[in-house]
Formats: structure tokens, sequence, C-alpha cells
């Protein structure tokens, strides 16, 4: 008989007989997000921390040796019949709560702490136009996004802003001693790099042109690297497809939607706490609410003068 490893859809406390509580039969569904609320003496405590979570946390207890038990506080068994799909359990305790206009539930907790610190390193930062996963894109990386257009010819180049205090001439000359002679149109047609060739403002220079095979993975990566050298952490990939053409992939090294042109700073706690300037609202400061003057309450009836 094989045994059903599946987890269970809710917790299911029979017969809850806890301090006040009388006979009391609960269904909790599993990774839902459960308030427990009700008038003081209804029981929410008795309920919540001396029946569910103390044998939650007994049960646990219970898993570690009998060595590592005495080290360990364990709550009484709970006046209950039946528990069935139960968790180990943690509680957090309210503790030395400072309340101000921006308290909350969650800071009173502290569950807001844990909060931000989850967010901080564990969530996928999405582009706030295209709405896709934003990470740093290093060569091996984009060796795996690759891999589908294996035999394919591939061109690496890196974008370039052409300052207007510098002269074509001059830019030419500087390319040409880097190593860089020739760059890509928006079709990603190959031109010879000359001052009378160059744009006015931004050209995609050629870094090399190869074909996406094993044995040339070496030699893209150098390309890849190369270009997010001189490109400011940016660069493109440009494939050839069914031979019409070469379609063009953006790619950066850091925080940074290549496709978007937008640069996003490295997630920190600050960024998910409305108690700090770098999370709270720009419109509310973190406060929830906003202070103007609505004029139809101040003048109700605008064919009356001041008078």
């Amino acid at each position: 008989m094989s045994r059903n490893t599946r987890a269970p859809a809710a917790i299911r406390l029979v017969g809850i007989r806890q301090n006040n509580l009388k006979n009391l039969t609960v269904e909790i569904p599993v990774g839902a997000l459960v308030a427990v609320t009700g008038v003081s003496g209804s029981g929410k405590s008795s309920f919540a921390f001396d029946t569910l979570y103390a044998e939650g946390q007994r049960r646990y207890v219970e898993s570690f040796s009998t060595y590592a038990r005495q080290f360990l506080d364990r709550m009484d068994k709970p006046k209950v019949d039946a528990v069935e799909g139960i968790p180990p359990a943690i509680a957090i305790d309210q503790s030395n709560p400072v309340k101000n206009s921006r308290s909350t539930v969650g800071t009173m907790t502290e569950i807001c702490d844990y909060q931000k610190i989850l967010f901080a390193r564990a969530a996928t930062l999405h582009c706030r136009e295209c709405d896709q996963p934003v990470e740093p894109d290093e060569p091996d990386r984009i060796l795996t996004k690759l891999d589908g257009d294996a035999g394919s010819k591939a061109m690496v180049s890196f974008p370039l802003n052409l300052p207007p205090s510098i002269s074509l001439d001059e830019i030419s000359v500087q390319l040409h001693a880097t190593g860089f002679h020739r760059w890509l149109d928006s079709e990603g047609t190959v031109v010879e790099l000359g001052p009378e060739t160059l744009p006015q403002a931004q050209v995609d220079v050629l870094v090399d042109r190869l074909k996406l095979t094993p044995q040339g993975r070496g030699r893209l990566v150098d390309a890849l690297e190369q270009a997010f050298r001189y490109g400011k952490n940016r660069a493109s990939v440009w494939i050839e497809r069914n031979g019409s053409g070469f379609e063009e992939s953006r790619f950066s090294n850091r925080r940074h939607c290549a496709g978007c042109d937008i640069d996003y700073q490295a997630p920190v706690e600050s960024l998910f706490s409305f108690n700090s300037p770098l999370g709270a609202c720009a419109e509310c400061k973190g406060f929830g609410r906003t202070i103007g003057v609505d004029i139809d309450l101040v003048i109700p009836d605008t064919r009356r003068s001041l008078r």
C-alpha cells in the first residue's frame, strides 16, 4: 500500500476545551492568511496560542532527541480530542510596542521586520515598464539563453553614446586605437567605422562575429565580457534566424532592464518599509493619507460673494 505524501488541505481541531472554550471544532485552510478576531475574553488566545500553537510546538519539540529536548521549552498538551494536519509552529509575540501614526499590526508584532528581509533577499525584481524579470545577465546565463540558437551566426556589440563635446573624428580615432573598426545599424548591417559614417547620438560598436558552436563558447564569453566593459554593463547579441536578417537581444550584467533601458538599485530592507524615506509612498509619506483642500467644501456656493 502506498503512502499519500500530499500535504493536507486544512488543519482540523476537534473538541477544543482549553480554558473557556466549550468543545469547539475548527478547520483552518493551509496556505492562507487567517486572522482570529473576537471580543475580549472570547477565547482568541486560548485557541490560537494555548491550543493551535501549543500542539504544533509540542509535536515539533518531540521530533528532537531526548538530549536536545532538555534544552527546549515545551508547552503543556492542550485539551483537545484530535488535531490533524498541523505543521511545526512558531509564534511571534508582541514586545515593547511603540505606538505612533505609522503603527500597524505588522509593526506591532515585528512581522514587517521579517517581511522586509524576505523581500530584499528572496524576491524577484520585475521591470516597472515591461514586467519582465530583471536579473544580472552574466555570460554563463546568456549562453544558456542562446542554447536554442546553436549553429546560428551571431554578432556581439555594445552601445556607445557619442558626446557632442567630442568630434566624430576623435571618437573614430579612439575606437580604432581600442581595436574596434565596425558598427551595426538598426537592421544589424555591418558598417565600416569612420567619422563620415558615424551617427550623431549613439552607435552599436561591433565586438566580434562568430558562429554559436560548443567550440566557440570561450570566444563568445570573451566578446561578451569585452562588450560589458566598454558598453558600461550593457551588451547586445545579434542572431541570424532563417536567413532573414539579424535579431537583436539586449543584456545587462547589472540590475538593468536592457529592453526598457531602466536602472534599478540593489534591494535593501529600507525599500520595503513605509517608515523609511526610501520605501515610503511619495504622496502620503508612509502615513496612508494625504492632506489637501477641497475647494467645493470651502466654497459650496460659487454664486455668492465672500461677504
